[in-house]
């Protein structure tokens, strides 16, 4: 699940030298890319997979 960035990037706003607040905030934004990419890539699986069931469904009614 993606996480929610806004509260630390307002209070960034304000302590721009909080060390902290910018390591949570690369990590969370780090970890919502990483879970877009696992998605893309799981969609991208389901796709394929979708395909190939259609294209054997395909062939066995062929026969």
């Amino acid at each position: 699940m993606k996480k929610d960035t806004t509260k630390l990037e307002s209070h960034l706003e304000r302590h721009p030298t909080d060390a902290a607040g910018v390591i949570s905030l690369l990590k969370a934004k780090s970890a919502n890319y990483e879970y877009d990419f696992s998605l893309e890539q799981k969609r991208k699986r389901e796709k394929a997979r979708s395909i190939a069931r259609k294209r054997t469904r395909g062939i066995n009614n062929a026969d």
